[in-house]
């Protein structure tokens, strides 16, 4: 199972289109926020593809997805929020702790604009950073995570 993640998009869609160009075929598109509408676009332009989307700070007009959800795929469970609500400009504290009572093997978050990836307490916290820069791809086989950072 292939996860193609991103964040904070900010309505620049040749950004993702380059990403989705490149990562096809994924099973799933996860992005974490700050998306002004670009979710939207995403679910017109590729009607089949899954999509799991949460919106941020600078979200004001979009209100079809949640601040943060929980949800499985390949078996791991997930924790997506955009991140702001934790802090994660000033410390990752907060947000490890929220996503390991959830249970979560993996948190994905954004809002820093920084690619970020570290394995903490056996939670994979990753940080795609701006589309306009860097994405990420989680693949899990045989119950196993493998994630890494991209350049776009």
């Amino acid at each position: 199972m292939k996860a193609v993640v991103m964040s904070d998009s900010h309505k620049n869609f040749n950004s993702i289109m380059r990403i989705v160009e490149k990562e096809a075929p994924f099973d799933l598109l996860i992005h974490a926020g700050d998306v002004q509408r670009d979710v939207d676009d995403i679910r017109a332009v590729w009607p089949d593809l899954a999509v799991e989307a949460v919106v941020g700070n600078n979200d004001f007009s979009v209100f079809s997805d949640p601040y943060q959800k929980v949800f499985f795929f390949g078996g791991k469970k997930i924790f997506l929020t955009h991140g702001h609500q934790y802090h994660v400009k000033l410390s990752l504290r907060d947000l490890e702790r929220e996503a390991k009572s959830k249970g979560a093997d993996i948190c994905v978050f954004g809002h820093t604009h920084r690619a970020y990836m570290q394995e903490h307490q056996g939670i994979f916290m990753i940080n795609p950073g701006s589309t306009w820069n860097s994405y990420a791809v989680i693949e899990i086989a045989d119950g196993k995570i493998r994630a890494n950072i991209r350049e776009n």
